[in-house]
């Protein structure tokens, strides 16, 4: 006995309706993992850039103490005497690379002269939020021993 033509698509209606949500739904499951993989790639390239900035303004701060600490002197024999206190330097960028960052900067006398060193710890951060990237510098330093 052979089934006639419109039974058989009586019995195969809504078939297509369940393809139809399945194929919907894969390919919003697809959207949605590319949309985590970008976000999660932009968020990387972002403290990539932030975490260069910080390096970059506690290397700054570094050298501003450097040169707080040893002065340029105009004679070679009359040269200046290097000192530090230990108080927190805070300094805000504004500059062009270096805009939303700031460095604090802490200089400590260890020994005494002629044998004394100076450690001096820069700490640079760049962002806000969640997206705050902290990089910290530490250099030492001897006074010029005459």
């Amino acid at each position: 006995m052979r089934l006639s033509s419109s039974s058989s698509l009586q019995r195969q209606q809504g078939s297509m309706l369940i393809v139809a949500v399945f194929a919907i739904t894969a390919l919003a499951a697809l959207g949605a993992a590319l949309m985590q993989i970008t976000w999660s790639q932009s968020d990387t390239t972002t403290r990539e850039v932030l975490g260069t900035r910080a390096w970059l303004a506690a290397n700054s701060g570094t050298e501003m103490a450097m040169a707080q600490l040893f002065p340029l002197a105009k004679d070679a024999d009359n040269l200046p005497e290097a000192s530090c206190s230990a108080t927190v330097i805070t300094t805000n960028f504004n500059s062009a690379g270096l805009t939303g960052c700031s460095v604090s900067v802490t200089c400590n006398p260890v020994g005494v002269a002629p044998l004394a060193q100076y450690r001096i710890e820069s700490k640079g951060e760049c962002g806000s939020g969640h997206l705050s990237v902290v990089r910290v510098q530490e250099s030492w330093a001897r006074g010029i021993v005459q």
